[in-house]
């Protein structure tokens, strides 16, 4: 079992420079890439700029080549960026949830260290 949340990076900077319609565009595109990758798994819209995916028997291998196609496809749009968050095993959910969101943090502000030009608040 995987729990991966996944950020949807500058939404905030789409909203306030080109309109919530942009915003929804973006969030509609993020979405169907998430469903994409893990199409045998549930992906949640967690609120603002965040999914939750959830996916059972899955190995960390599969895990990893599929966020690797959600980076590759997300690469090809104009704005869509994530920054995602793993946690394997069958633990407790609120535990694991609360890994996978520590984790999808980490990313994130590894991605504005690198892009600190995007960073935005």
């Amino acid at each position: 079992q995987a729990v991966l949340f996944a950020d949807l990076n500058g939404l905030k900077r789409v909203n306030d420079e080109q309109g919530h319609i942009a915003g929804d565009k973006m969030l509609r595109t993020a979405a169907t890439i998430l469903q994409g990758g893990f199409s045998d798994g549930d992906v949640y819209r967690a609120g603002g700029d965040e999914f939750m995916i959830l996916v059972n028997e899955i190995s960390e291998d599969e895990v990893q080549n599929r966020v690797a196609k959600v980076h590759f496809l997300s690469g090809k749009t104009e704005d869509v960026r994530f920054s995602i968050g793993i946690c394997y095993g069958k633990r407790d959910i609120r535990k694991v949830m609360r890994l996978a969101d520590e984790r999808m943090y980490a990313f994130k502000n590894g991605y504005y260290e690198a892009h600190p030009e995007l960073k935005y608040r």
